[in-house]
């Protein structure tokens, strides 16, 4: 695994909720679906996940009649607070990413931190936003 480190960016998002439900969101393939790479013009097709450290996770989306696969591995799981994987997407831009994901909680909810790197900002930090604001609506629901 090869990731340019010249390119990196974070952001950050607070959510009213548990770390643990937060992290589970990440890694349980049925909330996945709701948010992940998920947008009002596509559909999530497939999700494998193996989440344990070096698991693969595969993500299937289907925009506009083409399949787009988000692939990766886990490289780090400290539950409830570090999820760090590789990530892959080759129809939206080329090599290796990784991303970590750090969930600081207090008592109210939790700040969630991620963490880009090998790969512009102008190409995924606004998919990061809009999927951060999907998962706060996601939790919400269920946590009601």
């Amino acid at each position: 695994m090869s990731v340019d480190n010249s390119q990196s960016f974070s952001i950050n998002h607070y959510f009213p909720v548990l770390a643990e439900l937060v992290l589970d969101a990440w890694l349980d393939p049925e909330i996945m679906k709701l948010w992940m790479f998920k947008s009002p013009t596509n559909k999530i097709t497939d999700i494998k996940v193996e989440p344990w450290i070096n698991g693969n996770f595969s993500i299937l989306e289907l925009e506009h009649g083409e399949e787009i696969d988000h692939f990766g591995q886990y490289k780090e799981l400290i539950e409830p607070n570090r999820l760090v994987f590789t990530l892959e997407v080759p129809k939206h831009f080329a090599g290796v990413t990784l991303v970590e994901v750090d969930i600081e909680s207090d008592t109210a909810g939790c700040k969630l931190t991620l963490t880009q790197t090998g790969v512009s900002a102008d190409v995924t930090r606004p998919a990061w936003i809009r999927m951060m604001e999907d998962l706060d609506v996601v939790l919400r629901q269920n946590s009601q």
